[in-house]
C-alpha cells in the first residue's frame, strides 16, 4: 500500500444494506485491490471494534467482524453480517506491508458510528373516546403517537384511576400478546375485559363493570413509554371522564340527523350522530356514493367528540341522486353496532346478534337559491 495518503471512511448503504464506504485509495491501490479474491482482500484489509485496539488487542489473531469487501468504481464498502452497534467505535485495519501479517505496516482508521439520541421526540397526540362522558360498560380506547411506539410496554405506562381518591383500576383491560398496535405503531387499542362488560358472564357478575356509573376516572399516559428506539415521551398525557348509564342499543341510522348540502356546491355533507361512536372504526365506516354504486371522490372527517362526520368531495356536488353508506360494524362506545347489542340480556331475543349488510341512506342535494338581479 502507498504511504502518505489518507482513507476517508463514511456511513453508507450499498444494495440496500448498511455499510461503511471507504474512499481515498491511489490509483495503483485500488487496481492492486480490484485485481485481488474476495478471500485475498479479507487478508489485505479488516474491521474491529475500537475498544479491542483500546484494550491492546492483538491485531493479527484477534476476532475481525464478519462481513465482505466489495470494490466498486473508486470505492470499497464493507458490509457486515451483523449490524453496526450505535455508538461504538470500529477500525479499518489495512495490511500495507510487502508480507502479509508484519504488524509494522499495519494502518488503522477508525470511525464512530453515531449515538441514537437521549432526547425524547414522541408525543401522544390523541386519547379516544373526546367525549366528556363515557358508558360504564365502556369498551375501548385508543391512544394515539406521534411516532414508532416499543411493545409490552403499556401495562406498566397505561393506568385508569379514580379522580376522587386517584386509586387506580386494577386487571380492567383484556391482556394481549402481543399488544394491539396499527401497523405504524403508532395507535395502541386498550380493550375493557369483554367479560366483565357483557351481563350473564362469570366475570361480569362476580367483578362487575371495570368503570363505576358517577364515579369519574383519568386516563394517564406515564412519560416513561418508550418509543421504538427506547427513549421516553416528551411528556406524558392524561383524559378524565365523567361516567353515566349503560347503552345498551343497536345503532339506528333513522336516529341520526342529516344535513344535506346544496346542488353546485362544495359545501360538506354533515351527519350528526345520536350517541359517540368508535373514533377508529369511524375513519372507514362510511362513504358516498353515486347511484351507480360508485364512490365520490372526497375526504371524510370526524367531528367533535365523534358525535358527527363530515365530508367534502372533491369537485361539486351534482343535481343528482346519492346514498350515505354505512358499514353494519360500525361501533358506538359500548360495543353496539347496526347488527348487535354488544353487553346484551341473553333472554332477550330481539337483542340477539343479525346479518345485515351496509345500510344506506338516499339524499339529492338541495336545489340552490335562485339568483336574482335588480
Amino acid at each position: 500500500m502507498t504511504e502518505g495518503r489518507r482513507l476517508e471512511l463514511a456511513w453508507s448503504e450499498h444494495q440496500g444494506r448498511s455499510c461503511l464506504r471507504i474512499g481515498g485509495w491511489t490509483d495503483a491501490e485500488f487496481r492492486a485491490l480490484g485485481g485481488l479474491a474476495a478471500g485475498e482482500i479479507v487478508r489485505r484489509l479488516a474491521f474491529v471494534p475500537t475498544e479491542f485496539i483500546e484494550a491492546g488487542g492483538d491485531l493479527h489473531a484477534g476476532q475481525t467482524m464478519a462481513g465482505q469487501f466489495e470494490v466498486e468504481e473508486d470505492t470499497v464498502f464493507f458490509i457486515p453480517r451483523f449490524p453496526f452497534m450505535d455508538g461504538i467505535g470500529y477500525s479499518l485495519l489495512v495490511d500495507s506491508s510487502p508480507g502479509v501479517g508484519d504488524v509494522d505496516h499495519l494502518e488503522i482508521w477508525t470511525i464512530q458510528r453515531p449515538a441514537l439520541s437521549d432526547i425524547p421526540t414522541t408525543d401522544v397526540i390523541a386519547i379516544y373516546p373526546t367525549s366528556d362522558e363515557l358508558p360504564v360498560n365502556q369498551l375501548r380506547f385508543y391512544i394515539h403517537f406521534s411516532g414508532p411506539m416499543s411493545d409490552d410496554r403499556a401495562a406498566r405506562a397505561v393506568h385508569v384511576c379514580r379522580v376522587d381518591n386517584n386509586k387506580p383500576l386494577e386487571g380492567i383491560f383484556l391482556e394481549m400478546e402481543p399488544e394491539l398496535w396499527d401497523p405504524e405503531h403508532r395507535r395502541l387499542t386498550l380493550l375493557f375485559d369483554p367479560g366483565r362488560i357483557k351481563r350473564g358472564l362469570v366475570p361480569n357478575e362476580e367483578a362487575g363493570y371495570p368503570l363505576t356509573e358517577g364515579v369519574p376516572v383519568t386516563v394517564t399516559i406515564a412519560a416513561e413509554f418508550r418509543d421504538s428506539a427506547g427513549r421516553p415521551l416528551r411528556s406524558g398525557a392524561e383524559r378524565s371522564y365523567d361516567i353515566g348509564p349503560p347503552v345498551r342499543a343497536r345503532i339506528n341510522t333513522a336516529d341520526w340527523r342529516y344535513h344535506y348540502p346544496t346542488s353546485g356546491s362544495m359545501d360538506p355533507l354533515t351527519v350528526g350522530f345520536d350517541r359517540p361512536l368508535d373514533n377508529a372504526l369511524l375513519q372507514h365506516s362510511l362513504w358516498v356514493k353515486n347511484m351507480a354504486g360508485v364512490a365520490v371522490p372526497g375526504q371524510g372527517f370526524v367531528g367533535p367528540g365523534e358525535r358527527c362526520w363530515s365530508f367534502e368531495p372533491e369537485s361539486p356536488w351534482e343535481e343528482s341522486h346519492y346514498q350515505v353508506w354505512v358499514d353494519a360494524r360500525l361501533e358506538d362506545l359500548a360495543g353496539n353496532s347496526l347488527i348487535r347489542v354488544f353487553d346484551r340480556d341473553l333472554m332477550r331475543a330481539e337483542d340477539a346478534p343479525t346479518d345485515a349488510g351496509p345500510v344506506t341512506i338516499d339524499f339529492m342535494p338541495l336545489h340552490a337559491a335562485p339568483h336574482r338581479t335588480h
